[in-house]
């Protein structure tokens, strides 16, 4: 099989990095493909030194730091790059990869992590954090995203067939593109986990810090609670973190999954109010021996057995976690490293194969079958 796998920014090595290196494991042959790749920043992880060919946008000096403010070249960059010369195309998506131009004799398969989130559902946060909500910067930008809405759903109708990354995302493709997905959750190595047999008199939240992953909201209930709480993870939100923190809050920034696991391993629970298309964190922590306390939507659902491996609040606020973790004072949660094992990746190794397996195989069938007929018509 002659395969392109098309990614959009190879910029820090996250979720998606982590699903695209699972997958190059499998398809070591495989061409990649990418907007944007920074190297530094994927020394000691499975992409370094990878090959990878790149767009224009690449050439833009301090690209890395300005990506995000470049979304609305973003579909003119990835429909100019070139994989014309490829049986299949697998695209890797929560932006705009969907949106690579195939011919008819190719394959497109798109992994979708989510339709492009920041003219959808985060429309306000991105504004928000891009400096875009005044006045009338605010109405240009809202035009632009709505153009890139309706470029969203063209450029989707373009894949022979989707892939979603949970049964959440596979509702909001059905929303915003109209189209049906199959789901495949992303492996998570849950064998790199070690849980304690006695778990410490900590809570343990781990992510980007942005404004839709609601640290602030998680800190400012632990802040009341007056329990220990350890935040891991960097972003634009750490300073305004730190002024809210009070000393039970400890922000601890950016850590290696050395640390990272060593927490997950012996923290009394992992808590979260983001709204997630899948969430690999809250795996990793189950998969750990873990519980988790965690909003009641997106990935968290699909994930987290409530009131056996964790507990899911129902409002977004800090007011609901504040009881749910009330609650779990009062009520040890257990068996989440069993629960883990549905999403290790053993399993999505067997599943992924298979489904390109029989993809690939049908149309190639299909192929073979329409030259014999125009060979028998020349005949």
């Amino acid at each position: 099989m002659n395969l392109a796998i098309v990614h959009e920014w190879l910029n820090i090595f996250g979720g998606s990095e982590r699903l695209l290196s699972e997958i190059i494991n499998m398809y070591p042959q495989a061409d990649l493909y990418a907007l944007i790749h920074n190297k530094q920043n994927l020394i000691n992880t499975p992409l370094e030194g990878r090959s990878i060919k790149t767009s224009f946008l690449q050439k833009i000096p301090r690209v890395e730091h300005l990506y995000r403010g470049l979304l609305p070249l973003m579909p003119f960059a990835i429909e100019s790059m070139n994989v014309q010369k490829y049986d299949v195309v697998l695209s890797i998506s929560h932006a705009v990869a969907h949106g690579i131009k195939t011919h008819k004799d190719q394959i497109h398969i798109a992994y979708v992590c989510t339709p492009m989130r920041y003219a959808w559902h985060l429309q306000n946060d991105y504004l928000h954090l891009h400096h875009l909500d005044k006045p009338i910067i605010g109405a240009a930008a809202r035009l632009t995203l709505s153009l890139l809405r309706h470029w969203d759903r063209e450029s989707a109708s373009r894949a022979d067939h989707l892939l979603a990354i949970s049964h959440w995302t596979a509702q909001k493709i059905q929303q915003a593109w109209g189209r049906e997905s199959q789901v495949i959750y992303p492996p998570v190595d849950v064998d790199r986990f070690s849980p304690a047999k006695e778990r410490d008199d900590f809570y343990l939240h781990v992510s980007r810090l942005v404004p839709y992953k609601m640290t602030a909201e998680i800190i400012m209930a632990f802040n009341e609670l007056q329990l220990p709480l350890i935040v891991v993870g960097d972003g634009p939100e750490m300073q305004k973190l730190q002024k809210l923190s009070k000393d039970n809050v400890k922000l601890l920034g950016y850590q290696p999954d050395e640390v990272v696991t060593d927490l997950m391993n012996r923290a009394k629970a992992f808590v979260y109010m983001a709204v997630e298309d899948f969430g690999i964190a809250m795996v990793e922590a189950q998969a750990a021996g873990c519980p988790v306390i965690a909003y009641n939507k997106g990935g968290a659902a699909e994930i987290v057995l409530n009131g056996e491996t964790g507990l899911l609040f129902q409002e977004q606020s800090s007011r609901s976690l504040i009881e749910a973790v009330l609650q779990s004072e009062k009520k040890p949660l257990n068996n989440a490293s069993r629960n883990a094992a549905r999403f290790s990746s053993e399993r999505f190794r067997d599943e992924f194969s298979a489904y390109m397996n029989s993809i690939t195989a049908s149309r190639f069938r299909a192929q073979s079958s329409e030259r014999q007929t125009k060979l028998a018509q020349h005949k």
